[in-house]
């Protein structure tokens, strides 16, 4: 949704009905997958 429809992240929030942090910490979460993803490695439960 954000890089897609180019939502801010409250609109985003208001959309899924969750607070907008925790729309940035997914988000947060998710990139770090990817980058980790790409690079070949797996970064398990959160440090």
């Amino acid at each position: 949704m954000r890089h897609y429809e180019d939502l801010s992240y409250a609109e985003i929030a208001e959309s899924l009905g969750v607070p907008e942090g925790t729309v940035m910490s997914r988000l947060f979460r998710a990139r770090r997958a990817l980058t980790a993803a790409l690079r070949g490695q797996d970064l398990g439960a959160d440090p």
